[in-house]
C-alpha cells in the first residue's frame, strides 16, 4: 500500500474514530460534571427553554446580530457552508459510494458548492485579520486560536484549488493538492474533540444549561 492509498483509507477511518468518539467522549464528560455540579438545572430540566434558546440562537435573531448585523450574518454564512460542504460535496459522496458501505445522498450543485468554498475561505481570513487589527479582539487572541482558524480553512482552500487546477498540473504542490486536501481534513476532524473546535457539539450542552438556569430566574435568553 502506497502512502496515497493509505491516507485516503486507513487514516481516513482513523481520523473519522477520533472525531466521533471524541466528541462522544467529551459530551459524556461534559454531561457527568454537570450532573454532580449543576444539579439544580438537572432538576428544573426544561425542553422548552432549550429549544427555546436554541432557535433563537441558531437563527439571525438574537443581540449580536441586532448589534453586528454584517459580522453575525458572516458567521452565520461561514458555519452553514463549514457543515453542509463536508456533507453533501459530490467528490465525498463519491468516497463514500465507492467504499464499503455504498451509501449515497443528494450532493449541492458543483457550481453553489464552488461559491460556498470561497465563502469559507475569504470570511476565514476576514476573521483572521479581524483578530489581528482589532486591539480588544487581539489581547484575546492567542496563537493557538489563529492556529484553529488556519485549520478550519485549509480543507476548503487545498479542495478549490485540487478541483480547480489553480496551481497547474505539474509541480509538487499541484500533483500533491488532492494529498494536502485530505490531509487537512482529517488533521481538522482529529483536532476537534481536543479544542475549541468542540463547541460544534459542547455549544447545545452550555447553552441548554444557561437556558435552563435564566429560565428558572425568570429571564429569557
Amino acid at each position: 500500500m502506497d502512502f496515497y492509498a493509505f491516507v485516503e483509507g486507513p487514516l481516513t477511518w482513523v481520523a473519522i474514530l477520533v472525531f466521533l468518539i471524541g466528541i462522544a467522549v467529551r459530551a459524556g464528560m461534559y454531561y457527568k460534571a454537570s450532573r454532580n455540579t449543576d444539579k439544580i438545572i438537572h432538576k428544573n430540566f426544561s425542553l422548552k427553554r432549550i429549544l427555546g434558546t436554541y432557535v433563537k440562537w441558531l437563527l439571525p435573531t438574537n443581540e449580536t446580530f441586532k448589534k453586528q448585523p454584517v459580522y453575525s450574518l458572516l458567521v452565520y454564512l461561514f458555519h452553514i457552508c463549514l457543515i453542509l460542504l463536508p456533507l453533501f460535496a459530490y467528490q465525498h459522496i463519491v468516497m463514500w459510494e465507492m467504499s464499503r458501505f455504498g451509501w449515497s445522498w443528494f450532493t449541492l450543485p458543483a457550481g453553489l458548492a464552488q461559491i460556498m468554498t470561497l465563502a469559507v475561505i475569504a470570511i476565514g481570513v476576514y476573521l483572521i485579520l479581524r483578530r489581528i487589527f482589532l486591539a480588544d479582539l487581539r489581547i484575546l487572541t492567542s496563537a493557538g486560536d489563529y492556529a484553529l482558524l488556519v485549520v478550519t480553512v485549509l480543507p476548503f482552500l487545498t479542495g478549490y484549488l485540487a478541483s480547480q487546477a489553480t496551481l497547474g498540473t505539474t509541480g509538487f504542490l499541484a500533483e500533491n493538492m488532492q494529498l494536502f486536501h485530505i490531509l487537512s481534513g482529517q488533521l481538522m476532524l482529529i483536532l476537534i474533540p481536543f479544542t475549541k473546535l468542540s463547541h460544534m457539539i459542547l455549544f447545545f450542552f452550555s447553552r441548554g444549561a444557561t437556558a435552563i438556569e435564566f429560565g428558572r430566574r425568570g429571564y429569557t435568553v
